[in-house]
C-alpha cells in the first residue's frame, strides 16, 4: 500500500492545478490600449467610447467591493482581556495543520493505549501547576473543551471554519470534525458556536471482536458572546461548553507477542482482555465573566485597545462532572480483581459526581508613568478573591465543602528590556486549606541579535488528589490519608527569536509525590513517596533555515534519582525537515517527514476501570525512532494535508509499545482537510 502513497499525493495536486484555469480578467490600463490601436472611424469611436465606459464601470465598481478575507477576522481569549483588550489576526497558515493528533504534540508527547481519544499519560515530566479540591481523572484531559478554551471573535462579515480527518485509505480507524461559526450582532457585540465529533476504532482487539464497533466516541461543543460597550469601558464574555467523552476499554489484547510471532488472526480480531468495559464522561460548565473600567483610558492603535487606569472584574462558573465506568459481562481475564459493590452479579456500574460553583471578584490598578527612552516605569496590580463551592459524589460517600482562595499578581517594568512579574494563590479558609502556589518571573531583554533571558520560579504546596483518598467503586476500595505534596521548581531560559533558538534548564525538587504502584492484589493502589525527589530537565528548540528548506529540532533530556518512580524517559527529541515550494504559482506547498525518538524507560501498567497509570515492576522496551513523511498545501481558502503514519515500521521493528500491553498504531494514511467561509 505504501507503493501508492506518492502516486495519490501527485494525482490530488495534478487535479487541484487544473482546476487553479480561471478564464483571463482584463489588466488595468488594457481598455486605454485597446483605445488607441482601435478604428478611427465615427460609429467604431462611439461603440469604442460606450464600451470603455461601461468596462470602466465595472472596474471602479470592482475596486469599490470588499473581497473579505482572514485580515478582516481576528480572535482573543478570556486570559487576554484581563488588564487589556488583545486580539490575534487568524491564522490560515498550514504551519502544524497536518499535526492533528493532539497525543502526538511534538514538544508534549504521551504514552497512550495506541488510539486517538483513549487515556494517556504525559511522556514528559510536566507537573500540573494547580491547587485546591481535585477528583484525580484526568485521563481524557486533552480531549476536554474549558471555558478558557474558548475563542472569541471580532467579525467584520461571517465566518465559518469546517475541518475533516480521515485516513486516506485501509480501515476507518480514527476520524475527526469539527465547524466553527462566528459573527457580529453589532459592531461591539459577537457570538458563535461550535460543534466537533471523534470517532475512532481499534486498531488491535475491537469490543467483542467487532471491527466496525466504535471504541471512541466524543462530542464537545460550545456556544459564546462577547460584548463591548462603545466606548469600552464595559466587557461581557460568557460561554457554555458541553462534553460527552465515551470510551471502550479493551484490557489490552491477550497476544503480547504480535510483533514477533507470526499470526493468521486480522490485528483488529485479536482477542482482547475486555469486550464491553467503556468510559462515559461528560463535563459541562456555564461561565460568564464581567469587567468595568474605571477612571481614564488609554488609547492604544487608533482606539482598538484601551488600557484602563481602574478595573473591576466578577467571574462565575457552574461546572458538573461525571464520570461513569460500566461492564456489562464478567471479567474472566482476571484483570479487573475485585467486586465490592456487586459481588453476586457480573456487571459493573461505578459512578463519580461533581458539582463545582466558583464567584470570583477582582480589582486591577494600573500605575503608568512619563516613559522615558530607557525608563518605561509601568506597574500593574491584580488583587481578587474567589469562593469554591463543591458537591462530590461517590456510590455512598457524599461531601459538601467549599474553598476560599485569595489571588494576586503584580507586574513592574523597568523599561521595554526588563520587567518583573509575581503571582501569588493561597486558599486561606476550607477543605484544602494551606495550599498555595507562588511564582515569579523576569524577563531581560539583551537585544534583537543577543536575544533574552528568562528566570522563572515556583513554590506549590498542593492537597491530594480525592483519588488517592478515598475510592468506593465495584473494583477499587480504599480509604487514605497523605501528605500535601510540595514542588520546587527554578528555570532558566534563553531565546534568541530572531535565529529560532530556545534553551532551558528546570530544576525540581518534589516532596511527598504520590503515584500508583502495585498492591498487594497485583492491581494499582496508590502510594506516596517519603523522599525528596530531584530531577533535571534540559530542553532545547533550534531552527535551520536555509532556501526553501527547514529543519526543526527539539530535544530534551531528563535526570532522576526515581526513574522507575516517575515512569518518564531520560531522552527525547524530535525532528522536521520539509522544503517549500509553489507549485504553479498557486498551491503553496510543504512536504519533509517527521522523526521521533525516546529513551528507554519503566513502562506503565493501566487500570482501566479507574484509568490511572502504574508501577507494575521494571518492564522497559526497547524503543526505535518513529518517522512520518507528509505533505501540506494552501489553495484558495483551503488547507489540505496527506501523511503517511509510522512510514519505517518494518525496518528498525514491527512496532512498538509505550504503555505495557498496548501496542502503538500500526502504520496508515491519512488526510485532512480544513475549509474557511469569509461571507
Amino acid at each position: 500500500m505504501k507503493k501508492y502513497f506518492l502516486f495519490v499525493i501527485f494525482s490530488f495536486f495534478a487535479f487541484q492545478a487544473l482546476a487553479q484555469l480561471q478564464r483571463r480578467m482584463p489588466q488595468e490600463g488594457e481598455f486605454e490600449r485597446q483605445q488607441r490601436e482601435g478604428s478611427n472611424t465615427g460609429e467604431d469611436k462611439e461603440k469604442r467610447e460606450e464600451n470603455i465606459d461601461s468596462l470602466r464601470a465595472k472596474l471602479d465598481a470592482k475596486r469599490d467591493s470588499i473581497v473579505y478575507n482572514s485580515k478582516y477576522i481576528k480572535y482573543t481569549k478570556a486570559r487576554f482581556l484581563k488588564d487589556s483588550s488583545r486580539l490575534f489576526i487568524l491564522d490560515t497558515t498550514t504551519k502544524d495543520f497536518h499535526r492533528y493528533r493532539i497525543l502526538d504534540l511534538p514538544e508534549h508527547p504521551t504514552m497512550n493505549l495506541g488510539l486517538n481519544g483513549l487515556s494517556y499519560r504525559d511522556l514528559l515530566f510536566e507537573p500540573s501547576k494547580t491547587i485546591g479540591f481535585d477528583v484525580g481523572y484526568h485521563y481524557y484531559d486533552r480531549y476536554l473543551l474549558n471555558p478558557e478554551d474558548v475563542k472569541y471573535y471580532q467579525a467584520r462579515t461571517q465566518y465559518t471554519e469546517l475541518y475533516y480527518e480521515n485516513p486516506a485509505f485501509g480501515r476507518l480507524t480514527e476520524q475527526q470534525f469539527h465547524a466553527i461559526h462566528t459573527q457580529n450582532v453589532k459592531p461591539n457585540w459577537n457570538i458563535g458556536a461550535s460543534f466537533a465529533k471523534q470517532g475512532s476504532r481499534n486498531y488491535y482487539g475491537s469490543p467483542a471482536r467487532k471491527a466496525d464497533a466504535l471504541a471512541v466516541n466524543h462530542l464537545n461543543a460550545s456556544l459564546w458572546t462577547w460584548y463591548q460597550s462603545k466606548n469600552k469601558r464595559y466587557t461581557l464574555l460568557a460561554n457554555g461548553t458541553f462534553n460527552n467523552l465515551k470510551g471502550y476499554e479493551n484490557g489490552a489484547i491477550l497476544n503480547d507477542s504480535i510483533f514477533t510471532t507470526t499470526t493468521n488472526v486480522e490485528r483488529e480480531y485479536e482477542a482482547a482482555r475486555l469486550n464491553t468495559a467503556k468510559h462515559n464522561n461528560r463535563n459541562n460548565t456555564l461561565f460568564l465573566q464581567q469587567f468595568y473600567n474605571i477612571g481614564k483610558q488609554k488609547s492604544v492603535d487608533s482606539n482598538a485597545v484601551v488600557l484602563p487606569t481602574q478595573r473591576v472584574g466578577y467571574k462565575l462558573a457552574y461546572n458538573t462532572q461525571k464520570y461513569f465506568f460500566q461492564n456489562e459481562v464478567a471479567d474472566e481475564s482476571g484483570l479487573l480483581k475485585n467486586y465490592y459493590i456487586y459481588p453476586d452479579s457480573s456487571q459493573t456500574s461505578d459512578s463519580t459526581f461533581l458539582k463545582h460553583l466558583t464567584n470570583e471578584f477582582s480589582y486591577s490598578f494600573y500605575l503608568r508613568g512619563n516613559s522615558l527612552s530607557f525608563l518605561r516605569n509601568e506597574l500593574k496590580v491584580n488583587v481578587g478573591i474567589a469562593q469554591d463551592y463543591y458537591n462530590y459524589q461517590q456510590y455512598s460517600f457524599n461531601a459538601k465543602f467549599q474553598n476560599i482562595t485569595l489571588k494576586g499578581d503584580a507586574n513592574y517594568s523597568f523599561s521595554n528590556k526588563a520587567n518583573l512579574t509575581l503571582n501569588i494563590q493561597q486558599i486561606i479558609q476550607g477543605r484544602n486549606f494551606g495550599d498555595f502556589l507562588y511564582q515569579a518571573s523576569s524577563e531581560i531583554k539583551l537585544g534583537n541579535k543577543i536575544g533574552s533571558v528568562l528566570l522563572e520560579a515556583y513554590s506549590q504546596n498542593q492537597s491530594p488528589s480525592i483519588i488517592y483518598q478515598r475510592q468506593v467503586t465495584n473494583h477499587y476500595r480504599w480509604n487514605l490519608n497523605f501528605e500535601k505534596t510540595k514542588t520546587q521548581n527554578l528555570a532558566f531560559s534563553y531565546l534568541i527569536p530572531k535565529y529560532n533558538f530556545r534553551a532551558k534548564a528546570e530544576y525540581f525538587l518534589i516532596s511527598n509525590h504520590l503515584y500508583f504502584a502495585e498492591g498487594t492484589d497485583g492491581d494499582a493502589y496508590p502510594k506516596q513517596i517519603g523522599s525528596n525527589i530531584n530531577l533535571l530537565k534540559l530542553s532545547l528548540r533550534k531552527d535551520f533555515k536555509f532556501g526553501k528548506f527547514t529543519f526543526e529540532n527539539f530535544l530534551v533530556y531528563q535526570k532522576t534519582d526515581f526513574g522507575s518512580v516517575l515512569m518518564t524517559p531520560e531522552i527525547y527529541t524530535f525532528h522536521s525537515f520539509f522544503m517549500h515550494h509553489d507549485f504553479f504559482k498557486v498551491l503553496k506547498t510543504e512536504f519533509g517527514f517527521d522523526v521521533r525518538y525516546f529513551s528507554k524507560y519503566t513502562a506503565p501498567s493501566y487500570a482501566p476501570a479507574i484509568g490511572q497509570f502504574y508501577q507494575k515492576g521494571n518492564i522497559q522496551f526497547d524503543t526505535e525512532p518513529v518517522m512520518d513523511v507528509w505533505i501540506r498545501t494552501n489553495w484558495k481558502r483551503a488547507n489540505l494535508f496527506l501523511r503517511y503514519d509510522y512510514v519505517n515500521q518494518g525496518l528498525f521493528s514491527k512496532g512498538y509499545y509505550t504503555v505495557n500491553h498496548y501496542p502503538m498504531p500500526y502504520s496508515l494514511a491519512k488526510f485532512g482537510v480544513s475549509w474557511n467561509f469569509y461571507d
